[in-house]
Parts: structure tokens; sequence; C-alpha cells
């Protein structure tokens, strides 16, 4: 008689003494193996139940799977200065390329309240900051501007001077 105790998920088969013992079947080892099943149970990412091969769509818009980072991702993933990167909070994140934004919309509904509050606050935030960095280069622009325009006054002066006093 063989006695079963889990581990986790993990079914470890033992002997009638308690102790672990190889499974074979015809000669050969079991196919499964702790690094199988921890590999089955590791595959997931968020609202993964709505997923066809890897794939999402709702209303239009196509989320992939990205089940090696626990990810759904919209548009581009190509370029990282690109990507919003949203925690959810049921879990996992949502990978968003920037221009990719106004999809958010259509699929609005595909998220539970608590998820689409945190899309959109991180939206928000993220425009919000991308706003203060174009006034603050603006800015430096100007002062550039400024400069520039300020030293070729002094040297116009200067050239003004030195015209005067040789005359």
């Amino acid at each position: 008689m063989n006695i079963t105790t889990w581990i986790g998920n993990t079914q470890m088969p033992q002997n009638e003494t308690g102790t672990q013992r190889n499974t074979k079947v015809q000669g050969k080892q079991d196919d499964l193996t702790f690094g199988a099943l921890l590999h089955e149970t590791e595959k997931k990412c968020p609202y993964s139940y709505m997923a066809k091969d890897g794939i999402i769509e709702y209303n239009g818009v196509v989320f992939v799977c990205d089940y090696k980072n626990n990810s759904i991702t919209l548009g581009d993933m190509t370029d990282p200065k690109k990507v919003l990167n949203i925690s959810l909070p049921s879990g996992g994140n949502l990978k968003v390329n920037v221009e990719n934004f106004g999809d958010i919309s259509k699929a609005a509904s595909m998220f539970s309240p608590e998820d689409l509050n945190a899309i959109l606050r991180a939206i928000h935030q993220y425009q919000f900051c991308v706003k203060k960095q174009n006034e603050m280069e603006e800015e430096t622009f100007q002062g550039l501007m400024r400069a520039q325009a300020g030293a070729e006054e002094n040297e116009t002066e200067e050239n003004e001077t030195e015209e005067t006093v040789n005359s």
C-alpha cells in the first residue's frame, strides 16, 4: 500500500515506511517531475481566463499574455522607454505602449474596478510627468535663447564701443 503526501501542490509518492520512492513505468521514470509541475503552475498572467493561445482580444483590442513576467501587454514592447508598466491590484502587471493609451478606453470594461482605477491613475501620472518634463525643457530652451541673445547684445555693444573709440 502506498502513502501519498502533499507538499504544497506537489504530490510526492512514498512507500509504506514514509520514504520517497522512485516511480518507474516500464523502466522509465515518471514524466511528472517537480520542475515540470512548477513550470505548469507558474504559467499565469492577469485575465488569463480570457486568453486563447496567449492572446486576449476584447472589443477589438489585442493583449498578449507574457507568462514569463505575469503580465499582459498592449502595443509594441521593443522600446522600453515607451512602455508604461502598471502593477494591477488583482495581481500581475499591465504593460502598455504609451502610443496605445487610447485603446485602454475601448477595453475598460474588461478590467476590474480596482485594476481600472490603478490603470487610469498610472496613465494620469505618466501624462503629468511628461507635461512637467516638457515644461522644464521649454524653460531650459528659453533660458538658453535669452543667454545667447544677451551674449550677442553684449558683443554688439562691445563692437560699437570699439568703433566709437577708434573714430
